[in-house]
């Protein structure tokens, strides 16, 4: 029998919130010169001769000297404005102000944006989705009393049949999103007009999307990309024999359009090329049950219990671990996890029926640490009921969509 936390998930959250570290790390912040925040230097972390301004950001930010980060992206914007460098300067800026707690200074950077850029240009749409969830971070943080998500409602999940056991959700547009239910053995393109099942291998295991929006399913004969349709077969050596993957539990796409791979058969992380759909061994050993891959390229891992989280970046290095205690919340099984734009972590509890919201700051000593945010506790009755939550997703503003096995419906939470 589930545990409740405290007399409520949410309860628990918010109380965690007001004597937690969050505020302390905030505050500490706030108060420390952005100079003073650079971290230690790492290995290779010297800029080279010919990088542009923006790829000296992209490198510190890399060694998590986030100080030095930060300046370059203001030296852009000063000696740069106007060109396409600096729009990518203004999103990159906002995300690593967030991170170092000041929430202000990095929604002000996606109102820049928003006014430098025409209407339908990708980076302005970006630009204001990024400022929403930053926006209701900023009112968490200054009214730990009030719910995190203003109201709870059923998705009109056009072409989504009654579902058996939803595994994942992953966004292509504020709108629609993609929804893999293991179970049925289909993939789904849902949105509030229109949708359908789209093309995949016979019992189709794990999805996952590229950056520039190619769809990848995996299944026991293959990875088929989608729209191209294309069967490619995943093969990986360990133990002295080439295998081929035929049990992928879940995958992600890196910045570089390689694939991270989670393999029934394989105790660890598998990274695949895909140009010869050869996999080798990547990240920490263990038996991992979701892998997904943050804007920013960070990697973040969950373990088979469904106990702690743990974020490693491009170069295997481990920048936190999220459980499974965080803030006051002991986590009791965690069943899937998703991203938002600025390095938010959603936990979905299916024993304790809500989602746990983490989000990571940066403290004086240049170290990562989690914070937790929020909790929403999912409705157990009435129309939006989800009493066996399985997967969850979050739309690029930072709404919250949960399904559950043996359900037509998706609850969506914002």
């Amino acid at each position: 029998m589930a545990r409740s936390w405290f007399s409520s998930c949410g309860d628990r959250a918010r109380s965690a919130w007001r004597i937690g570290a969050a505020g302390v790390v905030a505050s500490a912040l706030l108060a420390t010169p952005l100079a003073a925040q650079t971290g230690a230097a790492r290995p290779g972390s010297a800029s080279g001769p010919g990088e542009s301004l923006l790829e000296q950001a992209a490198a510190a930010e890399r060694d998590l000297r986030i100080g030095a980060a930060v300046d370059r992206l203001y030296q852009l914007l000063i000696e740069h404005p106007g060109t396409p460098d600096a729009a990518a300067a203004r999103l990159r800026l906002a995300r690593l102000l967030a991170l170092s707690g000041q929430l202000p200074q990095a929604i002000l950077q996606c109102q820049l944006l928003r006014d430098e850029l025409p209407p339908g240009d990708p980076q302005r749409e970006e630009a204001l989705a990024l400022s929403t969830v930053l926006q209701r971070r900023l009112r968490a943080g200054r009214a730990p009393a009030a719910p995190y998500f203003g109201v709870t409602e059923p998705v009109a999940a056009r072409g989504v049949q009654a579902m058996d056991e939803p595994r994942a959700i992953l966004f292509e547009s504020e709108a629609r999103f993609l929804l893999h239910d293991e179970g049925a053995g289909r993939v789904y393109r849902a949105g509030p007009e229109s949708g359908g099942v789209l093309p995949a291998p016979p019992e189709p295991t794990a999805i996952a999307t590229a950056p520039g929006g190619t769809l990848f399913v995996a299944g026991k004969t293959g990875l088929v990309t989608v729209p191209a349709g294309r069967t490619s077969q995943l093969t990986a050596t360990w133990g002295g024999r080439a295998r081929q993957l035929k049990k992928v539990r879940s995958m992600a796409a890196l910045p570089d359009g390689s694939l991270l791979v989670i393999d029934r058969d394989y105790q660890g992380l598998l990274r695949c090329q895909l140009a010869g759909a050869a996999c080798a061994p990547w990240g920490p050993a263990g038996r991992h049950r979701v892998v997904r891959v943050g804007p920013t390229g960070w990697v973040y891992l969950l373990d088979d219990r469904g106990e702690v989280a743990r974020v490693i970046d491009t170069a295997q290095r481990q920048i936190a671990v999220v459980g499974p205690i965080v803030g006051g919340a002991k986590f009791e099984k965690i069943v899937d996890i998703a991203l938002d734009g600025s390095h938010g972590l959603y936990l979905l509890d299916s024993d304790a029926k809500c989602v746990c919201v983490v989000h990571f700051g940066l403290g004086p000593d240049g170290r990562i640490a989690p914070l937790l945010t929020a909790a929403a506790a999912l409705p157990q009755q009435g129309d939006r009921a989800l009493k066996n939550p399985s997967a969850l997703g979050v739309s690029p503003s930072g709404s919250l969509y949960v399904a559950g096995k043996s359900s037509s419906r998706v609850v969506r939470f914002r």
